[in-house]
């Protein structure tokens, strides 16, 4: 807003009849050679500097709050996408947690009530087979 009234302004000074300058020579209704300046071009040339400075400062000010914004804007948006990241890894956690806890809850409805009469058999059978090795090798 505030560059759109600076134009504004600077298009209504233009609208005025550009300054007039005349050169003159020594002796010239003047005692030494010079330019001689009317009042706009004087005006002119007084505020070219302060309306430079200003219209920098206008350029200057407007590109850093861009460049603000858009550093705001990859901010945010880098943000975004971490929480999206921490959510995601969240969920995940969590149904890794639920499938461990379903598995562990499955295995020990499948698991024999009888452990000792398994682990007995186990041994019987093991030490029977051991010994028929035993026998089956040592005959030859």
């Amino acid at each position: 807003m505030f560059v759109s009234l600076l134009m504004l302004l600077t298009m209504t000074a233009h609208a005025e009849e550009p300054g007039k300058f005349i050169m003159l020579r020594q002796n010239e209704c003047a005692p030494f050679e010079g330019v001689l300046f009317d009042p706009v071009a004087t005006a002119e040339v007084l505020n070219i500097k302060i309306y430079a400075k200003r219209e920098c400062e206008i350029t200057l000010s407007y590109e850093l709050e861009k460049k603000d914004i858009e550093f705001q804007l990859e901010r945010d948006k880098f943000n975004i996408r971490y929480d999206a990241l921490v959510e995601e890894h969240r969920l995940l956690v969590d149904q890794k947690d639920l499938e461990i806890t379903q598995l562990r809850e499955s295995l020990l409805k499948q698991s024999p009530r009888n452990n000792w009469l398994w682990a007995t058999a186990g041994a019987i059978v093991g030490a029977t087979a051991t010994y028929g090795a035993y026998r089956a090798f040592n005959d030859n």
